[in-house]
């Protein structure tokens, strides 16, 4: 029930946030409309600073911050003609270089198979649980439109323009996160709102709840691993579970300054091992089980049929796309092939000379973490005889 009600009252906000006008009087820019264009330009302008280079030839710059708006431009302008001569300058990034860097499409992918709950074991858990018969294609379909729907219609019609709106376009520069922007701007619509108060309240409860139920969800998989794994209960599984858990949040609470232990969680597990994860799906599913297979298993008890063009984009055009996505992350973020350069993920590792940056040793110990639960659940797994027996199954499927 808390779902659809915090749906509609989705609909009821982006209504009220699409007939706001020009709410303040701050800025002739924090308008709607300012907003609405902000989201469909897909432009960006930055201001960089020059960093000390071995390559005279071809010196470093380094992002200061995004510009977004008039008022930002005339400043960082200012700030240009205020600095040593060619120490600063704007660069805009166009579109295409934008969806050049390797870097965006291992986001964007993590991003989606994160929101759908692919990669880290989530829906093939709760699909362990389904009948022979249940509609898994219906469910699928349903489930991922009603996600992107929220998400990207619901989600970014009320957040981004309202941010504009109140908090000025300024407000987006660097902003890589709706979720935090939306806590500053939807409470400024809410005032505006007849009943806002009781609308507001209802909206960040009901949105406490399903975040609280999203995160249980996401436990289950370790919690069932741990019960097949070891002869334990539920109640000792879920003790050991929370005990991983609250070193983790421990960690990160402790290093909180710079959020840099978080940061570093989330590249390496909630983006680079979901794709991972996700990618290995995709293989295994088109030609491990093999793809005849799986089409027959789908489509029991389905109320619809998958199209048949999917399954050489199943087969052929996922995997390769993905594997080409993985390839050029490689060359260009890991080994810095071109002009890229190293990613920032992996620099905090490893340290860059090209930019002076040394290692960071929160990141080395994040990933320390990481690589300690992989390798404990690991070891469980490779003395489960269950999972040997079935890994047996599935080469013979195959041959």
């Amino acid at each position: 029930m808390a779902l659809p009600t915090l749906l509609v009252i989705a609909f009821v906000l982006v209504v009220r946030v699409l007939t706001l006008g020009t709410p303040t009087t701050g800025s002739a820019e924090a308008s709607i409309s300012t907003g609405l264009g902000f989201m469909w330009n897909p432009e960006k302008v930055m201001l960089e600073i020059q960093a000390p280079s071995m390559n005279e030839a071809q010196p470093a710059w380094i992002k200061v911050r995004e510009v977004v708006g008039s008022e930002m431009m005339a400043q960082a302008l200012a700030e240009i003609d205020d600095s040593a001569k060619g120490s600063l300058r704007l660069r805009t990034i166009t579109l295409w270089e934008q969806l050049s860097k390797p870097r965006l499409w291992l986001a964007a992918a993590s991003q989606i198979f994160f929101s759908l709950s692919v990669g880290f074991g989530l829906i093939a858990t709760y699909a362990s649980y389904l009948k022979k018969k249940d509609d898994i294609v219906l469910s699928s379909l349903s489930a991922a439109g009603a996600n992107e729907f929220s998400e990207v219609a619901l989600g970014g019609l009320l957040t981004i323009p309202a941010a504009v709106a109140f908090l000025g376009i300024g407000a987006l520069a660097g902003q890589t996160s709706l979720f935090s922007l939306g806590f500053q701007a939807l409470p400024m619509v809410f005032a505006q709102m007849p009943g806002g108060d009781f609308f507001g309240f209802l909206f960040f409860m009901l949105l406490f709840l399903a975040s609280v139920s999203g995160c249980l969800s996401t436990l289950q998989p370790g919690i069932a691993f741990l019960e097949e794994a070891l002869p334990t209960i539920r109640k000792q599984s879920i003790a050991i579970l929370g005990f991983v858990v609250a070193i983790g949040a421990f960690m990160v609470f402790y290093f909180s300054e710079g959020v840099k232990a978080l940061d570093t969680l989330d590249f390496w597990v909630g983006s680079f091992l979901i794709f991972i994860m996700a990618t290995t799906y995709s293989i295994m599913f088109g030609w491990v089980m093999p793809l005849d297979n799986a089409w027959v298993e789908a489509h029991e008890g389905s109320a619809l049929k998958i199209p048949r063009i999917f399954r050489p984009i199943i087969k052929y055009l996922c995997p390769i796309f993905l594997l080409a996505i993985f390839a050029c992350w490689m060359g260009y973020n890991l080994f810095s092939i071109g002009s890229t350069g190293l990613d920032p993920h992996v620099a905090d590792l490893v340290g860059d000379a090209s930019t002076g940056a040394k290692p960071n040793y929160i990141a080395r110990i994040a990933v320390c973490f990481v690589l300690m639960i992989f390798t404990f659940y690991a070891l469980l797994a490779s003395g489960v005889n269950r999972y040997n027996e079935l890994c047996d199954q599935a080469k013979g499927g195959a041959q």
